[in-house]
């Protein structure tokens, strides 16, 4: 009985991906983006030239005599980002996903510091693991999954400047804050998620499509918001003793908010349009008896969309936020986002932000989708809006 078609290893650098799968003594096949590449009975390839920090889509596939295919693996990798220069960390390495019939497998590069990491799939806990994968082997072929990997690191061992003197404010922090601790205040965290179509489908042999230009579009929803009612001014002797909140939970179509930024993303046949718009909530004082004291907005011109790439497969985004309190000094409401969006329908999503006030990512694709729930974080204080406080690092991307 011929051996099943597995991958037994798989590398990457910054240009090259290198694979090497169960030698079953036929012949196999490798493609790229739906175009082949390899052809013969060795069982490895090394994908040399590649662009740095891009995603790609494999197959490999066993051929019977007739070279028609009896087994087949389907993966989404991509090469690493070795440039030095980010302030997330989830921006430099790479995130593969592999499916064959009788398993999903996540990887994922490693991260200083990080001495394990909790699995959720569709939001449930599954197991925990020191290892930088995992894999699923009791997940129906039949469904979709989304898998969350969560991990925590000391902010000491952060890649960021200043990181020692910042892990020494947070614990200071974490030692006079109320709502926090001391260990709360000085730990980053980080989250991985990856959604995957089912096994079934994306096995399926693929429709030849030499003549279909695909014009996939997406929209993209962050909105920044203060949950209560009214919120208690940190600074106890300021004359703004209260502001008033926004009073809701997480909600994509809520008219309350402290920011909200749109973003639309649109291939075309000959090649892309992205537009960006954004608006900034009224900031609302009280005094010491909740009367109404002052009110203002504060500018949108600290939310920048920072650069569009585009190229005929992809669109790349760089969003910065930063928007203060017009009223008092005070922290900016801080967060990055960068995003690639690819024609095959693909996207690669990244942000940081402090851990105040709540944080909610919607995305939809197509013009009369639902909104889907991409990211969100509770507010954990206003005081955690300050410069030494840890931050919250994410990353989703999809194999559809």
């Amino acid at each position: 009985m011929p051996m099943r078609l597995e991958l037994e290893l798989l590398e990457q650098t910054d240009t090259s991906i290198f694979f090497i799968w169960s030698n079953t003594g036929g012949t196999c096949r490798l493609e790229r983006d739906g175009k082949v590449i390899y052809k013969g009975t060795d069982n490895s390839f090394k994908d040399e030239g590649l662009t740095p920090g891009e995603m790609y889509i494999y197959s490999i596939e066993r051929l019977d005599l007739d070279e028609k295919v009896i087994d087949r693996i389907k993966l989404q990798t991509g090469t690493e980002n070795y440039l030095d220069d980010f302030i997330n960390r989830l921006q430099q390495i790479t995130v593969s996903t592999i499916v064959s019939d009788s398993k999903i497998a996540i990887a994922w590069g490693a991260i200083d510091g990080i001495a394990s990491f909790d699995i959720y799939r569709d939001g449930e806990f599954i197991t925990d693991t020191d290892k930088n994968q995992f894999t699923d082997l009791e997940a129906d072929s039949k469904k979709a999954y989304t898998y969350w990997v969560h991990g925590k690191r000391p902010l000491e061992k952060s890649e960021e400047n200043m990181k020692h003197r910042k892990s020494l404010l947070a614990t200071v922090f974490g030692m006079v804050n109320v709502r926090s601790s001391q260990e709360q205040a000085a730990m980053e965290e980080f989250w991985i998620i990856k959604r995957v179509a089912n096994r079934e489908q994306l096995l399926a042999e693929q429709p030849t499509q030499k003549d279909h230009i695909q014009q996939p579009e997406w929209q993209l929803r962050y909105l920044t918001f203060i949950g209560e009612e009214i919120m208690p001014n940190p600074n106890l002797m300021s004359l703004n003793r209260f502001f008033k909140g926004d009073g809701r939970s997480f909600d994509p179509g809520s008219p309350e908010y402290r920011t909200r930024v749109d973003l639309s993303v649109r291939f075309t046949e000959d090649g892309a349009l992205v537009d960006c718009s954004k608006d900034v909530g009224t900031t609302i004082a009280y005094n010491w008896r909740k009367k109404f004291r002052k009110a203002d907005v504060a500018s949108a011109a600290g939310i920048e969309l920072k650069e569009v790439k585009e190229d005929h497969h992809k669109i790349a985004i760089d969003l910065k936020h930063s928007v203060g309190n017009p009223l008092v000094a005070s922290p900016d409401i801080d967060y990055q986002l960068t995003a690639n969006f690819y024609r095959n329908g693909v996207y690669d999503i990244i942000g940081i932000h402090d851990q105040a006030p709540n944080h909610e990512v919607y995305l939809k694709s197509g013009r009369n989708a639902d909104w889907g729930q991409i990211h969100e974080a509770e507010d954990k204080g206003l005081s955690w809006m300050a410069g030494p406080i840890a931050s919250q690092y994410w990353r989703i991307s999809n194999f559809e």
